[in-house]
């Protein structure tokens, strides 16, 4: 039995030395730090990561800056503007008509206006998939944009939370449901944001172009593997081909005939063109589609 024994251990101590004399042949040596450095989730400080793995903006000039090309997959975003109704929302046209085609839906958390379906629709944007949710506190407005998140069942969020009542806690909480459910969420904040610490993994600060109503000037002010970037024109035009243009044309001029072939209500009693259905949950929430 000893002698069986002896065998096997220098059997494997023979397994050893062979294994030990390749890695030093084949000039691999056996540093931990090494097979760390090439782990595929390691991110270098200073590396922007330029896999192709992000979601296309629709504009050059962002994708160029941007890690992975574009939008994260899932994640937070802040677009921190100098006021509402600069254009923000063409920014996300090119990724909300993508990520329309997706069987998921897209939450709009709070917005302080009704989306206006015939222009998301003319854009390429699938409203059947949108769903409103109108929280009546900021406690409730942080809930449900973090269950919504998280579920895995939205392909994106927007959200217009309580600026005075949101903390740093708060945006970890939502960078993380975002992650986990597999979502793109994008949180809109006024500009003096940008003083404040945030968790999420990509903000950038928004005003209008210097002139020129259909540009953005976008600073990056937080991105994964690089610096700051001040001042970037995008032109909100940019990348429409004349086959999209006719397209959306065809969109509206049939949304037209269809308004005008039925009676509608007088404008100031018009309903909101998404529809709307209540659905009460156990914590007496109201989210409405």
């Amino acid at each position: 039995m000893r002698d069986r024994m002896g065998r096997r251990m220098g059997r494997g101590r023979r397994d050893q030395e062979d294994q030990q004399g390749h890695q030093e042949a084949s000039g691999e040596a056996d540093d931990p730090t090494a097979v760390l450095f090439d782990h595929p989730a390691l991110w270098r400080a200073g590396a922007l990561t330029r896999e192709a793995d992000g979601l296309p903006t629709g504009f050059d000039v962002l994708d160029r800056h941007l890690p992975g090309g574009g939008w994260p997959r899932a994640g937070l975003c802040e677009l921190m503007l100098s006021s509402a109704g600069i254009g923000e929302l063409k920014l996300l046209l090119p990724a909300l008509k993508a990520l329309s085609r997706q069987n998921r839906w897209i939450a709009w958390v709070n917005p302080p206006f009704i989306p206006y379906a015939p222009a998301l629709s003319a854009a390429g944007v699938d409203i059947s998939k949108i769903l409103l949710i109108h929280p009546r506190t900021h406690k409730d407005a942080l809930w449900s944009l973090e269950r919504a998140t998280r579920s895995g069942t939205c392909s994106a969020a927007l959200a217009w939370l309580d600026e005075r009542a949101l903390r740093t806690k708060d945006t970890r909480r939502l960078q993380l449901a975002a992650r986990q459910g597999g979502t793109l969420s994008w949180l809109f904040r006024p500009e003096r944001a940008r003083a404040e610490n945030s968790l999420a993994e990509l903000r950038l600060a928004i005003a209008p172009g210097s002139g020129d109503r259909e540009t953005l000037n976008v600073s990056l002010c937080k991105r994964r593997g690089g610096w700051p970037i001040a001042d970037l024109p995008v032109p909100l035009e940019q990348g429409r081909r004349p086959a999209e243009v006719h397209e959306q044309l065809s969109l509206w001029r049939q949304w037209r005939s269809t308004e005008r072939s039925t009676e509608s209500p007088r404008p100031a009693e018009r309903p909101p063109l998404l529809p709307m259905r209540p659905v009460r949950s156990d914590s007496d929430r109201h989210v409405t589609h």
